[in-house]
């Protein structure tokens, strides 16, 4: 059994992680802002099936972070997956920016999985852990739609940070993922997106299960096909 700490785990693609990273038998360490809302999520907390622990955190809040680091304390931590997100408001495009938005979004999708990583270091060093963050085929270079580009320069950002990361864990034996979930039928996503939240949660499960050091720091998406930067 591993322990798994999960952020953004209240809803959407990080609660069915949750779900299912429990179903297999893990700890999950939950965390997510506002848990009192998370009705989901406490009632998995509530189940004797479940090993799952909300943690409070918010993850733009360094101080957050850090109250939840001192409530997990030294716990080895196996795989760690930065999931929280957000889109932003609009406007979003280049000539047509807010930049309080694009701030905003950029602190938490890029900043934070870099901040929490840190803070919970230790904790993956002990097990040799995986270091995984939720990316987005939209932070491709590829990717040529121009109207939502605080959250694709997120996601590029992140993409740059995590490569970098992942070279930087290597000789600490910890393994880094960069994963794009698809596009999935959440309140992100909306309804209209190819693929279920179910779906995409168990291909990234059986994609961090794959990772090693060889494939340490490479971005691909939840069934395993290699992404372009």
């Amino acid at each position: 059994m591993a322990t798994f700490l999960i952020t953004g785990a209240n809803r959407g693609i990080g609660l069915e992680l949750v779900r299912q990273a429990a179903a297999d038998g893990h700890h999950v360490l939950a965390a997510c802002r506002g848990p009192g809302r998370a009705k989901e999520l406490k009632a998995l907390e509530a189940r004797d099936d479940c090993d799952v622990e909300v943690v409070p955190m918010d993850v733009a809040e360094a101080n957050s972070i850090g109250t939840a680091k001192t409530h997990i304390g030294t716990k080895p931590i196996h795989v760690l997956i930065n999931n929280a997100g957000i889109m932003g408001d609009d406007p979003q495009s280049p000539l047509d920016m807010n930049f309080d938005v694009l701030t905003k979004v950029l602190a938490v999708n890029t900043v934070a999985p870099l901040r929490v990583t840190k803070a919970f270091l230790p904790n993956l060093e002990a097990t040799k852990g995986k270091v995984i963050v939720i990316s987005s085929g939209m932070g491709s270079f590829g990717y040529e739609e121009t109207s939502k580009m605080a959250y694709c320069t997120s996601k590029t950002a992140v993409n740059r940070l995590f490569h970098g990361l992942a070279s930087a864990l290597r000789p600490k034996g910890v393994a880094v993922g960069i994963y794009s979930p698809g596009w999935v039928r959440t309140a992100m996503g909306g309804p209209g997106a190819t693929l279920s939240v179910e779906e995409s949660a168990r291909g990234l499960l059986q994609q961090i299960e794959k990772l090693d050091l060889a494939r340490s720091g490479s971005f691909s998406n939840y069934a395993g096909r290699q992404l372009n930067w």
